[in-house]
């Protein structure tokens, strides 16, 4: 009789094990940003942009990446003039990437903080989506 009690509920204690271990998406989402910044960043400049690092705001549930723009891009007036088509193709990148999914099923926001590589207090671009 014990011994059917210790196999009937064992499957279930094993689930609730299971249950326990797993992270939440927002642990998930801030460990992954931490985890990107410390084994890739800073980004080597791939058109004219490099990533500096990732972070995850879990109140708010945002995404930010945290970038320097460089040569033709490192340019206010260049910035303004393209703003809006620049803004799209962050966009779309987020939205492409098959390891951002998760976070946007989630909900999660994204930003992009984007600093000049001349002058790194000068915000060239910050947009949000």
């Amino acid at each position: 009789m014990k011994a059917k009690y210790i196999i009937k509920t064992l499957p279930l204690a094993f689930i609730v094990m299971l249950a326990s271990c797993q992270k939440s998406i927002e642990e998930k989402a801030a460990l992954d940003a931490k985890e990107y910044t410390r084994k890739y960043c800073p980004t080597p400049f791939i058109n004219h942009t490099r990533t500096d690092s990732v972070t995850f705001n879990r109140q708010s549930q945002v995404c930010a990446l945290h970038c320097t723009f460089a040569d033709a891009l490192d340019d206010q007036e260049v910035i303004d003039q393209n703003r809006k088509k620049l803004t799209e193709i962050l966009a779309a990148s987020v939205k492409e990437s098959t390891q951002m999914k998760p976070y946007i099923q989630a909900g999660f926001h994204f930003q992009y903080i984007c600093r000049s590589a001349k002058n790194p207090g000068l915000i060239l671009l910050q947009t949000a989506f």
